[in-house]
């Protein structure tokens, strides 16, 4: 039975296109509120329509009202709503054996997060994956960071594209991955790990990111069949996640195009 407390709010124009034309989380929709005073485009026009197209509820506040309403809904990312807001049930999580059964292709790449708890990190990382076409990623339901509002808002509504899978072991998911026949490749620093220039990727293929002060948990490590490195200069000793998977995911895409 539904109800309020299974209600979400995505927000941001991108965000709220994204949700409406891929909606990759399966997601119900409710309602659409609107500052009527907001700036017109034509990706908000878009919106409109097909929620109009879609008989979906569409309520336009005054400016004061909308901004008292996406203050008390959003709190202080309300003020950064663009005037836009959809009521939503929760992000529907993808099912790891399921994908594996159904969804593999001789291409496909997955990404895993081992212990990234960033917000700003995990919306860039889906961003990352939507721009260089990774099929989705992995979380863990513990000690991870999850699917917020925020998550969506800072990957530019690239989350709605994109699947996201949460399960309860990392390790497991990785032996259930290799199962299925993909190549676990692991970030981490220089040590023994091989230069991300001269990595033979194979697929299909999982890549597994730990975060800047930990990196990859050691079972997580050495149950990855290789592990890369990016080259840098000696004035630093590490990258922010999300750069880090916009390099290697982007040199997997320009593999994959050759």
């Amino acid at each position: 039975m539904d109800n309020n407390r299974n209600r979400e709010y995505v927000y941001g124009t991108n965000s709220v296109y994204m949700a409406i034309a891929k909606n990759a989380g399966n997601r119900k929709i409710y309602r659409l509120f609107l500052n009527k005073h907001r700036k017109k485009t034509d990706s908000t026009s878009w919106i409109k329509h097909q929620c109009l197209k879609r008989d979906i509820e569409i309520q336009e506040m005054d400016k004061n009202t909308f901004e008292s309403f996406a203050s008390e809904k959003l709190g202080d990312a309300g003020a950064c709503s663009q005037g836009i807001v959809l009521e939503v049930s929760p992000y529907h999580y993808y099912n790891l054996s399921q994908y594996m059964n159904a969804g593999l292709t001789k291409k496909s790449y997955l990404v895993m997060l081992d212990g990234i708890t960033d917000v700003g990190n995990f919306g860039s990382i889906i961003r990352n994956c939507s721009a260089f076409g990774a099929q989705g990623i992995v979380i863990a339901k513990n000690r991870s960071v999850q699917l917020t509002a925020k998550v969506n808002k800072v990957s530019a509504g690239a989350l709605e594209g994109v699947k996201v899978f949460r399960v309860t072991n990392l390790v497991r998911a990785i032996d259930r991955v290799k199962e299925a026949g993909f190549w676990v490749y692991g970030a981490a620093a220089k040590g023994q790990a091989e230069h991300l220039e001269k990595v033979q990727w194979a697929y299909p293929a999982l890549v597994v990111l730990g975060s800047e002060k930990k990196g990859l948990s050691r079972l997580v490590a050495k149950n990855c069949d290789h592990l890369v490195h990016i080259p840098m200069s000696t004035r630093m000793e590490s990258l922010n996640v999300s750069v880090a998977s916009g390099i290697i995911l982007y040199t997997m895409y320009r593999g994959l195009q050759k």
